[in-house]
């Protein structure tokens, strides 16, 4: 297991290519941009969600890579929290891989769980590797969206424009040190809510809308 630790903040989109042209990001082992296509999974009923726990599948070219990410915390955009993460041969989800003890103990086994795709998130990424005041970090620029299907012919859509600073070793204040350099460039903003959190805000929304509607019948 690794221990994610990342840095989440909001950039409006017209500030990205501002941003990218700081001199941090410019002197920076860079990355062209990709796109990434990422389906969550879930009960109809949101268990995972409850127990804090996301499931996905990655799409990155011809790769695909599951992930879990279990309970963790948020304090002004810092976000904390364990992290497994497997290659897959295709794009559907092996449970067979989320084993009895990284799985959370309030959650029934996972293949006794009628797991659905609730959500995707598409956007592409523009990454930087840097060394920043002893610390090396993973900077990213994602701009797309959160989709949800709702299934009576609706999608419902949420803007994704973030920047996000991953600490890959070294200490977790260099990057808010990192975050006050860049800002410099860009207004930057906390964002405690998750790409996640917000697929599941608008997963909710379809679903209270269904309701509603087999209410009014």
């Amino acid at each position: 297991m690794a221990t994610e630790t990342e840095l989440k903040l909001l950039i409006e989109p017209a500030a990205m290519e501002r941003l990218s042209r700081h001199s941090l990001l410019c002197h920076a082992t860079g990355q062209a941009a990709r796109l990434l296509h990422n389906t969550y999974y879930d009960t109809a009923a949101l268990d995972l969600a409850r127990a804090k726990v996301a499931l996905r599948v990655r799409r990155q070219g011809e790769r695909f890579i599951q992930t879990l990410k279990t309970r963790g915390q948020s304090i002004d955009g810092l976000h904390q929290r364990g992290e497994w993460e497997w290659d897959l041969t295709s794009e559907h989800l092996d449970l067979s891989l989320l084993e009895a003890d990284i799985w959370p103990a309030e959650l029934i086994a996972p293949d006794q769980l009628a797991l659905i795709p609730v959500f995707t998130t598409d956007f592409t990424r523009r990454l930087w590797w840097l060394t920043f005041e002893g610390a090396e970090i993973e900077v990213a620029l994602d701009l797309g969206e959160v989709v949800c299907d709702c299934g009576d012919g609706r999608h419902l859509t949420d803007p994704i424009s973030e920047l996000e600073l991953e600490l890959k070793s070294g200490p977790a204040d260099a990057l808010f040190a990192l975050a006050h350099r860049l800002a410099e460039q860009a207004e930057l903003q906390p964002g405690d809510i998750s790409k996640a959190q917000r697929g599941y805000r608008l997963f909710s929304q379809c679903s209270q809308h269904s309701m509603d509607c087999r209410g009014d019948a």
